[in-house]
């Protein structure tokens, strides 16, 4: 089993607009025992679904913008027979939607941060709830940002320069100090 974590986009520019940093939260909170998630980041190349084998767990995150695209990824890995979840705002405000129009077979609310391991186990156990409800978690108990494998290439991470997630601080305004001293200690070459 792998974990898949995708950002969708019907529009790849080859770099990275804004790289949400749930992907690589997500990444960070995905227990050992699977292994390093796989980020696609559809911004900067469409999804390859012939990477989604069955029993895989392909996490999906959904702002308003990107939901339609989303579904789509989402009723192509079911049909490759993976685990669909669904998370982001717009699945938060409408888990029924990811279901009916995504193939979900689970949707997290709320910061996945803290339920994303017990997710994939259910996943695992071929037993994922419908919805989890993962609440939000304050800036101190953020996880540091995780990961170190894309689809792009093989510097995935601190040392990319494609991805915007590792260059901009301003965007996390919300996390608290303890993720703004965890992305200042992530080296770079800016």
């Amino acid at each position: 089993m792998r974990v898949h974590l995708v950002n969708p986009s019907h529009v790849s520019f080859g770099v990275a607009v804004i790289t949400p940093r749930w992907l690589y939260v997500l990444a960070a909170a995905t227990p050992r025992m699977w292994g390093d998630p796989l980020i696609v980041d559809e911004t900067l190349e469409p999804i390859d679904t012939a990477t989604i084998q069955a029993g895989d767990v392909v996490g999906i995150g959904l702002h308003t913008g990107n939901a339609l695209r989303g579904y789509e990824v989402g009723r192509e890995a079911r049909a490759c027979g993976a685990w669909v979840v669904f998370g982001g705002i717009h699945s938060t405000l409408f888990p029924d939607e990811a279901h009916e129009a995504g193939g979900a077979h689970a949707v997290v609310r709320g910061d996945g941060d803290l339920v994303w391991s017990r997710v994939i186990q259910d996943c695992a156990n071929s037993q994922p709830e419908r919805v989890y409800e993962g609440g939000r978690v304050g800036g101190d108990h953020f996880l540091p940002p995780g990961g170190t494998y894309c689809r792009v290439n093989d510097t995935c991470g601190p040392r990319c320069r494609r991805c915007a997630a590792v260059r901009s601080i301003a965007l996390f305004a919300r996390c608290g100090a303890r993720t703004v001293r965890n992305l200042v200690s992530v080296p770079s070459r800016l």
